[in-house]
């Protein structure tokens, strides 16, 4: 048996030259980028750009600092430290070309329970030219029904009253800005890669809501020394299973205890406001933009509300990966249906054969056999995610007065789907923060269709529209007497 090698500095000479390896000098990297929540989709897409930057332009000015903030990220700390930052990217093609590529552009690596205040420090440094972030929805602490800074969460009243001991993103980087105007030192640009909608608008309108009420006096710095650059960030990365951990070590000898599998395609469109010298990302495929609307809108209502989409109805028909979804030809039929007469005329700053490429490339995506991702994670949040990839949709519209009959029939099923059992009677879990209130309303709808609709922290006021209303009624009373392929299938017939 071939012997395999755990990954580290030390053994990559000994890994076969079917792994692509480093060939930087890791040591001469200079950290100047900060990012906080290391990911598996910051490791195959922000670190993976910064990586390729390095390796083939030999740009040793912009390695990473990784930094956690979570209890519940130790264990990935735990292994990158022992990897000495180093992990497996691990892409698949829909052809079945599989390739590995170690990457090496985190350099360095902090856990904020462990050590608040060398975080705070790192943060402070005049080194840190940029600071980036994936802290998914939840991180930004945002009210679920007026969408603001939730002043009022346990979190953040627990890091007011221990300000030196922070728990959120927006505590320590209020102490790092402290400090950085206490040493009259430069600011940085805050650069979030999540996926919502204008994210450098919304972590700025964030931090200054928490600044202006812990330390008022510390906003005309942030206000003068910092950025918030909006950005689109795109590549679909799957749960790592131990499957994959085991294919690595078996075909390429590679022991790595937290690979990132993910698909070829990544895109990275970023609005092109920095206060300092930026990374020359360019080089390597990102785009800069004065505008970045045209391509948030355009992947936030067609991948994203694709995903969803196939999740929900791929959930409630059995299905357990986006694959299986995908290559359901009415479920296909439905989606680019949806794409096609609902999206497509709420896109009209984007060029319609950029949207038509992008459509096309959206199924292939879907399609790929490889890429093993699970509608339950899909399905996550859903609560979040529906307000920000399907509700816009509905509401250009329905403010337009042009067709919602796809979009009234997606949110049917979900408030089917929150029944929580598929039609093989087969129960499966409902996860979301407010999976309580999901559930309760999906069981009052038996009754009451809108009653689902009346969540006002998900659907505003769309109750009380009623060309909205009547075909929601109608889908639902659909759906609860059919299963779900017959009903999509009654959809595409009234489509054809």
């Amino acid at each position: 048996m071939t012997k395999s090698f755990q990954l580290n500095m030390e053994n990559l000479k000994l890994l076969p030259d079917t792994v692509l390896k480093p060939s930087f000098d890791r040591d001469k990297i200079k950290t100047s980028i900060l990012h906080i929540g290391v990911s598996n989709f910051h490791r195959s897409h922000q670190a993976y750009y910064t990586h390729e930057l390095i390796e083939k332009f030999n740009d040793l000015n912009y390695g990473i600092c990784g930094v956690d903030l979570l209890d519940s990220d130790r264990k990935i700390y735990n292994i990158l430290k022992d990897q000495d930052g180093l992990y497996t990217l691990y892409t698949k093609e829909p052809n079945g070309a599989h390739r590995a590529k170690i990457i090496g552009s985190i350099v360095e690596y902090f856990f904020g329970p462990e050590n608040p205040l060398a975080v705070i420090e790192k943060m402070a440094s005049p080194d840190i030219e940029i600071i980036s972030l994936t802290i998914a929805e939840d991180g930004y602490h945002l009210n679920e029904i007026t969408g603001a800074f939730d002043m009022n969460h346990p979190v953040v009243n627990e890091e007011i009253k221990n300000p030196f001991n922070p728990k959120t993103v927006f505590g320590y980087l209020t102490q790092a800005f402290k400090l950085r105007k206490l040493r009259n030192l430069p600011g940085c640009t805050i650069l979030s890669c999540d996926n919502i909608k204008a994210n450098g608008d919304t972590m700025k309108q964030s931090l200054f809501d928490y600044v202006s009420k812990t330390e008022p006096e510390l906003l005309e710095w942030i206000s003068e020394n910092t950025t918030f650059p909006n950005t689109m960030v795109d590549r679909i990365t799957t749960i790592t299973d131990f499957d994959d951990i085991d294919t690595l070590k078996n075909d390429f000898l590679i022991e790595d205890q937290w690979p990132v599998v993910c698909e070829s395609f990544a895109q990275w469109v970023i609005e092109d406001k920095f206060l300092h010298k930026k990374p020359s990302w360019e080089k390597v495929g990102v785009q800069f933009t004065e505008n970045i609307e045209p391509y948030e809108k355009m992947k936030l209502r067609l991948l994203n509300a694709g995903h969803t989409i196939l999740g929900i109805l791929g959930t409630m028909c059995g299905y357990k990966t986006v694959y299986e979804a995908a290559i359901d030809d009415d479920f296909i039929v439905f989606l680019k249906s949806f794409m096609d007469e609902e999206v497509f005329p709420t896109l009209q700053e984007s060029s319609p054969t950029n949207v038509n490429d992008y459509k096309k490339m959206l199924v292939s995506r879907f399609q790929n056999p490889h890429i093993n991702d699970r509608l339950s994670r899909i399905c996550q949040e859903s609560s979040a995610k529906i307000p920000l990839f399907i509700l816009p949709t509905i509401k250009d519209q329905l403010q337009s007065h042009k067709q919602i009959t796809k979009s009234a029939f997606i949110i049917a099923a979900w408030c089917k789907y929150n029944d929580g059992i598929d039609d093989f009677k087969i129960p499966y879990k409902i996860t979301d923060t407010i999976s309580g209130t999901l559930i309760r309303n999906a069981t009052l709808s038996h009754q009451n269709p809108i009653k689902f609709l009346e969540i006002e922290s998900v659907f505003g006021d769309l109750n009380t529209n009623k060309l909205f209303t009547d075909s929601y009624e109608a889908s639902l009373t659909l759906l609860r007497s059919h299963s779900i392929k017959d009903c999509v299938k009654e959809m595409n017939t009234r489509l054809a």
